[in-house]
């Protein structure tokens, strides 16, 4: 009730919609503002965003502001923690990498469905003996995300040297994405056998938020005089 209309309305999630002609429901429109409601009624500190979800984090700053300022501290104001150096990660098509736009890599995939997700990631028409920009390269730019300053200047060189194929690139994409997450993806399929043990772990953790969050709550409720 203390967000505005306009503020709802000035929101990423509710103009892309908008921009699209697609019928915008209430979800769209109370989307950032119940994110807001789970980041303040944790008193979070820190919240780790990428630089397109900042906005959101902006109107749950707002409106912990615009509470506190109304009816007494409250809720903690949090900051943004946002890693300078990824930025927004380029999907297979080279936008914006949303499970929306079917344009993703899949973390907990099997290596069928990486393999499958890698070698459509989308490059220019370049053969394999040309010389080729890395910078303005899809392969390149996830190959960052995984590889030391080291392999990335190698993989640079040899982009620029000729004789270098996006098919060769792609497979060293692939062989970091299997590094990096293939012990976090066994486990998650260990996990999908053990549907109780999952059950267990998110109700323990809900019992520890609920603690905090009911708290809060109950801060809030006194805060507005709904308790005497």
């Amino acid at each position: 009730c203390i967000t505005s209309y306009g503020q709802t309305i000035r929101a990423h999630a509710f103009k892309d919609a908008q921009a699209k002609g697609v019928d915008i429901n209430m979800g769209v429109v109370n989307y950032p503002i119940l994110m807001a409601a789970d980041i303040l009624i944790l008193d979070a500190d820190l919240v780790p965003v990428g630089k397109d979800q900042k906005q959101h984090l902006e109107i749950a700053r707002d409106l912990a502001i615009r509470f506190n300022t109304k009816f007494g501290e409250t809720f903690r104001v949090p900051e943004p923690l946002i890693s300078e150096s990824l930025g927004v990660i380029p999907g297979t098509d080279g936008e914006k990498m949303s499970k929306s736009k079917n344009n993703v890599i899949p973390l907990f995939g099997t290596d069928k469905e990486w393999k499958k997700a890698v070698m459509s990631i989308r490059t220019d028409s370049l053969g394999l003996e040309d010389k080729k920009d890395p910078s303005n390269c899809n392969v390149f730019n996830l190959y960052k995300l995984f590889a030391t300053s080291e392999e990335q200047e190698v993989m640079r060189q040899k982009y620029q040297a000729g004789g270098y194929g996006y098919g060769h690139a792609k497979l060293e994409l692939l062989e970091k994405i299997k590094e990096k997450f293939s012990s976090m993806r066994d486990k998650y399929f260990d996990y999908l056998k053990r549907e109780d043990d999952v059950v267990d772990i998110l109700k323990e953790g809900a019992k520890k938020v609920r603690v905090v969050a009911g708290q809060k709550i109950y801060q809030v409720k006194q805060k507005m005089g709904f308790l005497l």
